[in-house]
């Protein structure tokens, strides 16, 4: 199907649409920062709490597990871990005012296979907090469990002082990224507050207003493999659709191998996607329609990209009063986002429009004049029926030469070419 790319693109813009509406948590009072306390060897390592062991012969931190064997120290005694065995039962004689900690260095190994070695605690608190969080995705309305972004996961930084919020209300201001992984290495579940601001590879402030635009952000990266080409999901929703669990995927490893792993849940499926593994769904899938609670069974990519299509453009009239999203120009939110992720700034190859370029709403109250494609993107994920104000032109990436596009048609004509 033609701009399939970016039809199915569009699928996480609609969400914030179709989606419950969700809101930020509410009423706590801001307290002082965490103190910031370096995690030494003498010191009792707050993440000692938050080993676990899912089987038999593994200490799990996290995304990681802890290879064995490894020493460890309690009050100045050291022993030599081996097995499980062996690391409860140096854990059964201490109490609250023991100091505990690894004897570094120690060897972890992240769930593709890749190990690091860690130097101090530090090093182990960073790699802790960077971990992507598998639970707490549905627990807050329009709660965002708190991570580690930085080079090392993503293409931002964020941008201190933030605030997180944990499962209470309280919040707490982080001054730095040591307060910030202290701040997740004590406690099981935090969440970011919005607006949280980001810092992109060039160095300029990105701000996500909400949950779910800081979902979209993460999927402009680089090196991201979201199911079906440049499809963004997230919290459990596809589009107009909410998806019934277990759904199966497709995933890549460090290798680029593929191979079928089966979601359980909506924490699974919001850390697949933003850990960057997956590269597909496994069909069929299946789905319900959030509005009628129809039951949808997808067998193939042409069935999915015709349900996504049904449920912002495919049932609408051409003036807008199909489904909600139209705004006068026949599918102006599909055409907006097609403009826009093939400007070269963003992901395309194909373009450099030239700005600045308006865009309005459906009845022309709103008029926003935009200097980027990222803060035209950013606009859009705020307004989302947003279309372009003709005439437009762009210059072509092959030949340097330049375009006019006047109208809806010759705008889908110039997509269609760039496909």
């Amino acid at each position: 199907m033609k701009n399939s790319k970016i039809l199915i693109f569009l699928a996480m813009v609609i969400l914030s649409i179709v989606s419950c509406t969700k809101e930020n948590i509410e009423g706590p009072e801001v307290t002082d920062p965490i103190i910031e306390v370096e995690i030494t060897e003498t010191s009792n390592n707050p993440l000692m709490a938050q080993v676990s062991s899912d089987s038999d012969d593994e200490l799990d931190l996290g995304c990681f597990v802890i290879e064995m064997p490894f020493d460890l120290t309690v009050d100045g005694t050291i022993s030599t871990i081996t097995t499980i065995e062996d690391f409860e039962t140096a854990l059964e004689a201490t109490t609250e005012a023991s100091n505990i900690d690894f004897v570094y260095p120690i060897t972890i190994t992240y769930e593709d296979g890749e190990t690091a070695d860690i130097a101090d605690g530090m090093e182990l608190g960073e790699a802790f907090s960077e971990c992507v969080p598998n639970g707490g995705w549905n627990q807050v309305e329009g709660g965002f469990p708190a991570y580690l972004i930085n080079e090392e996961n993503s293409c931002y930084n964020l941008s201190y002082p933030l605030t997180l919020t944990d499962l209470e209300g309280a919040q707490t201001v982080i001054d730095d990224e040591v307060a910030f992984v202290d701040a997740l290495a004590n406690n099981d579940l935090l969440f970011f507050t919005f607006p949280l601001t980001l810092i992109d590879e060039d160095g300029e402030e990105v701000t996500a207003e909400n949950d779910e635009a800081l979902f979209e952000l993460f999927f402009l990266c680089e090196g991201t493999h979201p199911p079906c080409d440049s499809v963004n999901f997230g919290f459990g929703t596809i589009a107009c659709y909410d998806v019934v669990f277990p759904i199966n995927v497709l995933v890549i490893d460090v290798d680029g191998n593929t191979s079928t792993v089966t979601l359980e849940s909506e924490d699974d499926f919001n850390s697949a996607l933003l850990n960057g593994i997956v590269v597909g769904f496994d069909f069929p899938i299946t789905v319900t329609n959030v509005e009628d609670g129809t039951v949808l069974v997808i067998n193939n990519e042409e069935e999915f990209e015709a349900a996504i299509e049904a449920c912002f453009g495919g049932n609408g009239n051409g003036n807008g009063n199909g489904n909600g999203n139209g705004n006068g120009n026949g599918e102006p939110s599909f055409l907006t986002l097609g403009l826009l992720v093939n400007d070269t700034s963003i992901e395309g190859t194909c373009y450099e429009i030239q700005f600045p370029v308006d865009f309005s709403n459906e009845d022309g109250s709103v008029i926003i004049t935009t200097n980027s494609a990222q803060l035209a993107l950013e606009a859009l994920f705020n307004q989302l029926n947003l279309a372009p104000v003709y005439p437009i032109s762009v210059v072509m990436a092959d030949d340097g030469s330049t375009v006019t596009v006047e109208n809806d048609e010759e705008l889908m004509a110039l997509l269609t070419e760039c496909e």
